[in-house]
This record gives C-alpha cells, structure tokens and sequence, in this order.
C-alpha cells in the first residue's frame, strides 16, 4: 500500500522501493534520470511553475501496449486501439498519481506530467517530450519513426513523467538505433518517415492523424500504424 512506503535518503533503496510499486500496478519499463541538461526541452508553460527549478530528477515508466490489439491494424487505427490507447493513457496517469503521492507523503517534492496532453496544438507539444525523458534514463532510443524504440517492446509503448526532487539511483542513457530495420518507413500511410530521425516530416504525420481522427470511433488523434511495425525487439 501507498501509505506504508516511505523513502530515505539512499536513492538505490528509493528507487527499488518505487520500481517495485510501479511494476506492481502495470507498469512494464520503470526507469530514472537526472534532468541536468533536459530542461531546455520543456514547454516554457512548465518553466513558469517555481516548483520545476526544484526538481532534479525525472521518474519515467513505460506500459506494453497490447500486440493482440496493434495486430488489428492495418492501414488506419481502429475503434479497439482508440480505447486502448485512452485506458492505457489513464492507467499511466494513475501510476503517475500513485507514484507522486509515495514521493509527497515522504516529505519530497513530486509533479506527475500527463501522459497525453496536448498544451500547443500548433507544435504538438505538452508540457515536456516523455520520449526525451525516457531516452535519457535508458528505457530506449529515438527511432526512425520518431517514437521510443525500446529493447523489449520495440515502438509498442506508452510513457508517463514524473518530475521529483527526491534522492534515487540514475540510470544512464543507452545508445542504440534502428539498424536495417525499414519496417515503419514502407507502413506509413503519410509517408512521414524517412531513413533517419531527423528526417521525420512531423506536418504529414500530423496531417495523417487529423484525417484519422475525423473518423467517427477515433477521438484522439491516433494511428498506430507505425506503432505496430515497430516490434522488432533491438
């Protein structure tokens, strides 16, 4: 239970104990790191909160989004990977909550970061790039498709931040790439992805998706499509 954890001062305790929990709630990918250097990359509306100087570490979990489901796509997301997505969303955020919570009732400073929520709708941007964070503790890479490719589940994911200021052990970024693997570049239906990240064309994506999302069972704006060809496991 949330209310008999309670960190210390030993970030490797603190972190086993948090890690523990969060695997425990669903979590599959439970990693941490140090938000020297990262902070750049956060929307200026994240700046403006005093309470974000504060922080010193980011909290990143990843959910394995379910391969049966992905396999119903094809050339368009589908009414069972649109509510997928929305739990999966909010059982990220519950995690995140729960997590905040451990953090706040042992004294140390704690801001949960939604796991989709769009703030610019112009950029596309939130509050900060989960991918950005999650790269940087080493739960995976950024892939051609412009998405967190991680070793066990390739693009198959979702991600969640947790902002803290509370000691724990800081895992390092791993570097890795995509290799020969072209799966997502011939799946896109926008023809977004090209041979490497940088190359990514964010405005066909974006184009794609608000065709997808005037669908009536697709809410969000989702594909997936990309999502799905990514399971190689690196």
């Amino acid at each position: 239970m949330i209310t008999e954890i309670r960190l210390g001062s030993d970030g490797n305790k603190n972190f086993d104990a948090l890690e523990r929990y969060a695997k425990n709630t669903g979590i599959s990918i439970f990693k941490t790191c140090s938000l020297e250097g990262l902070t750049d990359s956060f929307h200026p509306a994240l700046m403006e909160n005093p309470f974000t100087v504060k922080m010193t570490a980011a909290v990143s979990m990843a959910f394995h989004l379910s391969d049966a489901i992905l396999e119903g796509i094809f050339n368009q997301p589908t009414p069972h990977y649109a509510m997928h997505y929305n739990r999966v969303n909010s059982l990220l955020d519950d995690a995140a909550l729960k997590i905040t919570a451990i953090i706040q009732n042992s004294g140390f400073n704690a801001m949960p970061v939604p796991a989709s929520q769009i703030i610019d709708k112009s950029s596309q941007r939130g509050y900060l790039n989960h991918k950005i964070i999650a790269r940087a503790a080493g739960a995976g890479f950024i892939g051609r498709n412009n998405l967190l490719v991680t070793r066990e589940y390739g693009s198959r994911v979702r991600l969640v931040t947790v902002l803290t200021d509370a000691p724990l052990k800081l895992c390092g970024p791993a570097e890795d790439g995509c290799g020969e693997c072209y799966k997502c570049v011939s799946a896109c239906p926008a023809g977004a992805i090209g041979e490497t990240p940088g190359q990514f064309c964010l405005a066909k994506c974006v184009e794609q998706i608000s065709k997808f999302q005037r669908l009536m069972f697709v809410a969000k704006g989702i594909c997936g499509v990309c999502v799905k060809a990514c399971e190689e496991r690196i």
